[in-house]
C-alpha cells in the first residue's frame, strides 16, 4: 500500500508522504517542498530554523541518507520526494525522521502547525475537491494522508498542478 501526505506551508504548496512500508509491499511516497519544509543534511551541521526551503530540504534529505534511509535530493521548486519500498522498515523511517527533526518542517516535526498554514492547508483540500479529487481528505496533524484510492484518482494530477500554481503564486514559502 502507498499512502501520500501533501501539505503547504506558507501557502505554499508541500507534498509530504506516507512513511512507513504499505503492508502490500509496494512503494511509499513522501514529498516536501516550500517554507518550513524538510531539509536535510548532516546532522552535524546544526539546524537550520529558517531560511531557504529549499536548503532545508536538502539538508533533510542528506541526514535521512546518513540515517540509512535513502532520499534523493530535492530539485528546487518541487520540493523533496521521498519513496521508500519494502525494504525501509517503518522503524528505520521513524528512527531516521526523529535524528532529522531539526531540518523536518513545521508540522512534521511535532511542533505546533502554524493557523495560517492551517487554513491553507484546507483551502489546498478544497481546491483539490473542487478540481475532481472528491474523496480528498481534510489535513489532520499538519499533513493530508493521503490514500492509494485517492493518490490513483485520474484527476490527481491535473488537480495537483492547478492547486499547486493557486498556492505557490500566493505567498512567500516556495522552495
Amino acid at each position: 500500500m502507498r499512502a501520500t501526505v501533501l501539505a503547504t506551508v506558507p501557502l505554499a504548496f508541500v507534498l509530504l508522504t506516507g512513511c512507513g512500508s504499505g503492508g502490500d509491499g509496494g512503494a511509499d511516497v513522501a514529498s516536501a517542498g516550500g517554507g518550513a519544509s524538510p531539509a536535510a543534511s548532516s546532522a552535524a551541521s546544526g539546524p537550520t530554523p529558517g531560511g531557504d526551503p529549499y536548503e532545508r530540504n536538502l539538508k533533510y534529505a542528506q541526514c535521512m541518507r546518513e540515517n540509512g534511509v535513502n532520499v534523493p535530493d530535492p530539485e528546487r521548486g518541487k520540493g523533496l520526494m521521498m519513496r521508500f519500498g519494502k525494504e525501509t522498515s517503518p522503524e528505520k523511517v521513524q528512527k531516521a525522521q526523529e535524528a532529522c527533526k531539526q531540518y523536518a518542517p513545521s508540522g512534521m516535526a511535532g511542533d505546533k502547525a502554524d493557523p495560517k498554514r492551517a487554513e491553507a492547508m484546507r483551502k489546498l483540500a478544497q481546491c483539490m475537491r473542487d478540481n475532481g479529487v472528491e474523496a480528498f481528505p481534510d489535513p489532520e496533524g499538519g499533513a493530508v494522508r493521503i490514500t492509494p484510492e485517492v493518490g490513483d484518482d485520474p484527476d490527481f494530477k491535473a488537480a495537483q498542478d492547478k492547486c499547486h500554481k493557486e498556492f505557490s503564486d500566493a505567498g512567500p514559502g516556495g522552495a
